[in-house]
């Protein structure tokens, strides 16, 4: 076989020399304009940065503004009952309440909000991100709920929760409903039941880098227990004064409050802000 002619250089080594290197920065700008746009992705819901997987929250990122001393919405507090310091005004919503209008809300003194985001793996509030959006946009700090269900395994409601609300560093931590309410009518063992709650609280946590808010029903701390609780958050429920457990972090004080911008019955809370902070913090120094 003849050899073949060897083929003539088409550039010189100057020449392709300087084009490597326009391709190589073609390269590392495509690079970039995939990480700002991954990073937009991820944060849609929050007005600040993610907490890193595995790690800890910007725990200084995550604030309240304060509840003016006339706002209106403090009458709906118990009777002789007043704000404490570092103490707020909020309320927790779903689509129960319908178009909520947030300035008027904010206006009528509630500084946060937890919203429902996802209930079991086949639900998503339809109005979590209007109320998220109109929450932010409102100056009033909002947090996300998921309403748990003995129907499927904890590990899928976290994946669930997670695609809906992504972490956030001033947000509100992320919090959790165990109630048997609307639920489906599984009773586990308590054993199965309470592996599934940590299943969903350990994917959370991960990916939050907080530790998640409990809030829990009479039936279901009778029924389970809620050992979960112990170095978490407490969310509390109490009508008439200030619940005796003298470490919680909100207090739900009425299921049937009125605040402006909200048509009907809304659940009416408090939060002591630097004890949410402290006790949902994954920080060493928290």
């Amino acid at each position: 076989m003849r050899p073949r002619p060897r083929p003539r250089r088409k550039f010189t080594r100057e020449q392709v020399r300087r084009r490597q290197i326009v391709a190589g920065g073609c390269l590392a700008l495509v690079i970039l304009l995939v990480v700002i746009s991954c990073s937009a992705i991820l944060g849609r819901h929050g007005g600040g940065g993610g907490a890193a997987l595995g790690g800890g929250a910007d725990d200084s990122a995550m604030s309240v503004p304060a509840t003016p001393a006339d706002a209106p919405a403090l009458s709906q507090l118990p009777k002789d009952a007043s704000l404490g310091g570092e103490e707020a005004l909020g309320i927790d919503v779903s689509a129960h309440q319908g178009e909520i209008d947030w300035t008027n809300v904010r206006g009528d003194g509630i500084s946060f909000a937890y919203i429902k985001a996802t209930e079991g793996t086949g639900f998503t509030d339809p109005q979590l991100n209007a109320n998220w959006r109109g929450a932010r946009g409102a100056g009033v700090t909002p947090g996300a709920y998921h309403y748990f269900t003995l129907c499927s395994s904890g590990a899928d409601q976290a994946k669930a929760f997670l695609a809906a609300v992504p972490p956030s560093d001033d947000a509100l931590p992320p919090a959790l409903d165990l109630e048997f309410d609307g639920a489906c009518e599984k009773r586990p063992e308590a054993k199965q039941a309470k592996e599934e709650v940590a299943a969903f609280i350990d994917a959370v946590e991960k990916a939050w880098g907080r530790r998640v808010v409990l809030y829990s029903s009479r039936e279901w701390r009778d029924h389970y227990g809620l050992d979960a609780t112990e170095d978490r958050p407490d969310w509390l429920y109490n009508d008439g004064s200030r619940p005796v457990q003298g470490d919680w972090a909100l207090w739900q004080t009425r299921f049937d409050g009125s605040v402006a911008g909200v048509k009907g019955d809304v659940d009416i809370d408090v939060l002591r802000t630097e004890v949410l902070r402290a006790s949902s913090s994954m920080n060493d120094d928290g």
